[in-house]
């Protein structure tokens, strides 16, 4: 019995081991949807105080095929859920041996070459990094902060993007204990705040010599907050969320849960996406509103994804 085919053994006992938890769940690995891999994750968090990502489960445990073998971490982790000390143990006990690790010498390489080749990549980026700055007009150099317009607390990095337009474009700008930095050589700078929790707004810098700081407040979105406030398990009573979640989705909103590069986009209906918010769970404190869209007063798009 090679490696992969132990690793699905271990995947049949992950599922008798869940069954025993949920005993009503007929279907296999591969049927599980957002409530069961928040079930099993809480599961393991609970039993074996040690934290499983969805993004995993996505990856390893829901495939009916799966191509390697995945971190050793991991399969301990699911080892000592189902009953073992850890990998090792489930692979000698199912009687087969471990793979032999084959240790294979680097090849050696010519140090004087090397010095050489690194020498001269480390002056060229010198040379690039200086002609950098000397290219760049640091004539006007201010900070921005971004305030909540009610709360007037400073809006944090990861809520909000700004930037710089200028001949119809837009330039990101940098982030700076979460203020922005904008360097121009214009007088007049025009700034566009874009957040999935706040309504864009366009903002105009006029810079002055003596003031080095600047703050503008943003319209906080409602719908947006509300969601926020909802995924914070910051709201009580589920049949009062539920029903204005109901209310403030429309019937045929695109619902994305935006995963990883290597696994893509699910998309949820509104009724799947009603539920998995208003299931207790782990997995709803780690979700990000990203993207929001609306139509004649109801959300028509939304696009969301897990916190690692």
């Amino acid at each position: 019995m090679n490696n992969i085919e132990l690793f699905y053994l271990l995947k049949q006992k992950i599922l008798e081991k869940y069954r025993q938890h949920y005993p009503y769940f007929a279907g296999g690995l591969h049927d599980f949807g957002n409530q069961e891999i928040a079930q099993l994750i809480d599961l393991i968090e609970t039993e074996c105080k040690e934290r499983v990502s969805e993004k995993w489960v996505y990856t390893h445990l829901k495939p009916v095929k799966n191509e390697k073998l995945p971190r050793k971490d991991m399969l301990n982790i699911f080892s000592c859920w189902v009953g073992y000390s850890g990998w090792e143990e489930f692979v000698y006990k199912q009687g087969s041996p471990q793979t032999k690790t084959v240790n294979v010498k680097p090849e050696k390489k010519n140090n004087k070459l090397r010095n050489i080749i690194y020498m001269s990549i480390s002056v060229l980026f010198l040379a690039v990094v200086i002609s950098i700055g000397y290219n760049i007009n640091t004539e006007h150099e201010v900070t921005v902060c971004l305030k909540d317009k009610y709360t007037q607390k400073i809006i944090t990095e990861e809520r909000v993007t700004l930037y710089k337009s200028e001949n119809n474009t837009k330039e990101k700008l940098d982030q700076k204990d979460s203020c922005f930095i904008i360097k121009s050589e214009k007088d007049t700078v025009t700034l566009i705040a874009e957040s999935p929790y706040y309504k864009t707004d366009t903002l105009k810098v006029v810079f002055n010599k003596n003031k080095t700081s600047f703050e503008y407040d943003l319209q906080p979105d409602d719908y947006a907050m509300m969601l926020r406030a909802y995924m914070n398990a910051n709201v009580e009573g589920w049949n009062k969320r539920r029903k204005q979640l109901n209310e403030i989705l429309s019937d045929n909103a695109i619902i994305q849960e935006v995963m990883f590069e290597d696994i893509g986009v699910e998309f949820l209906n509104k009724q799947e996406f009603i539920d998995k918010i208003t299931t207790p769970s782990k997995l709803v404190k780690q979700m990000e509103v990203i993207d929001i869209e609306y139509k004649e007063g109801k959300i028509i798009s939304l696009k969301y994804m897990q916190k690692e």
